[in-house]
């Protein structure tokens, strides 16, 4: 008889002390959680002291739960927030800059404030996070800076181009960090998804290739415990990257047919956001 797979949870993450921003839903609030179960203390970091105390709730069997309301634009809480978790806690393991906004908007349409929230949140609010935990990290001689872009910050879709100018900051900023910090006992890590099945599409249909968030926090943990600069996921993203890096004329296919479907998307008053199994299968 074929054995069964079971799956072993880690124990990497035993009594480490871990920030997640972005940690009350979503991506975050899947992350949190399994770090809790890892046997993590974890700050969980919401924007909304509405959404914090809706995480208490939620995560109220975890006694290891820690919580806080912090707006992660303002560079002041920020250092306020790492600074009570390292006097509380006595140190940080691990901080995962995981709070952020989507957006995938006709370019023509954009206005200035989109702009400035997107990068505000994007990619400042993972700047605070890096100012402030850095030191840290080196004093103690180590540590762990996680920075959630996307697929969209190492692939460049149609009508993405704010969210793409904030993923690729954040790719590129997050590998030179690695190679910087290699022999100083730091790691960083760039998650990269493509759809997972959260709050982030709003009031529009959740594409059907999109991913359960706790999944999608399985993976991240897993990567990161294994120090991987890059996570890519899911199975198809990280495929499809790679055949663009292999193959620029499919790359170049593929976004042609994806900005027109986008196009006549916007046009229909339909957005289109996922990607139909037909694209998947270009050659």
């Amino acid at each position: 008889m074929p054995c069964e797979k079971v799956n072993v949870m880690s124990n990497a993450f035993e009594g480490k002390i871990a920030v997640v921003t972005g940690g009350t839903s979503g991506i975050g609030g899947a992350v949190s959680e399994e770090l809790l179960k890892r046997g993590a203390t974890v700050w969980v970091i919401g924007s909304r002291q509405e959404s914090v105390e809706k995480a208490k709730k939620s995560l109220a069997a975890y006694p290891k739960a820690r919580f806080a309301a912090v707006d992660v634009t303002v560079g002041d809480q920020v250092k306020e927030m790492i600074g009570t978790c390292v006097r509380v806690d006595g140190r940080l393991d691990y901080l995962f800059n995981n709070a952020g906004i989507g957006m995938t908007h006709p370019s023509r349409h954009l206005t200035l404030d989109m702009w400035k929230k997107a990068v505000d949140l994007n990619l400042w609010g993972v700047i605070y996070g890096i100012h402030y935990a850095l030191p840290v990290m080196l004093a103690q001689k180590g540590g762990h800076i996680v920075n959630t872009s996307s697929v969209a910050g190492i692939i460049a879709p149609p009508s993405q181009a704010v969210y793409c100018a904030t993923k690729y900051a954040v790719t590129g900023m997050t590998e030179s960090l690695r190679y910087e910090f290699s022999d100083q006992g730091i790691s960083f890590t760039t998650v990269c998804p493509a759809n997972v099945a959260t709050a982030i599409f709003g009031s529009a249909e959740v594409p059907k290739e999109a991913i359960p968030a706790d999944e999608a926090a399985r993976i991240i943990l897993d990567g990161v415990e294994k120090k991987e600069g890059l996570v890519i996921f899911p199975e198809f993203a990280r495929n499809l990257y790679e055949r663009f890096l292999h193959d620029p004329d499919l790359k170049e296919r593929f976004m042609l047919e994806y900005a027109k479907r986008r196009n006549a998307g916007w046009a229909s008053g339909v957005p289109y956001l996922g990607i139909p199994d037909d694209m998947l299968g270009m050659k």
